[in-house]
């Protein structure tokens, strides 16, 4: 039993992740892995410091 136990709690841990997206600071859109990079989003049209947000996944 104690087995079962802690691979349920191995599996809950993995869970528990977080997802982090990177928003543009004008107009809150994330921001696709090219424009990180550029540091440019392609909506605005505007150079910017990409923000980083926290989701719960």
């Amino acid at each position: 039993m104690t087995a079962t136990v802690d691979a349920a709690r191995r599996i809950q841990r993995r869970a528990v992740r977080f997802v982090t997206f990177h928003c543009c600071p004008a107009c809150d859109r994330v921001l696709s892995i090219p424009e990180i990079i550029e540091r440019h989003c392609e909506r605005c049209d505007m150079a910017m410091q990409p923000v980083e947000v926290r989701e719960a996944a």
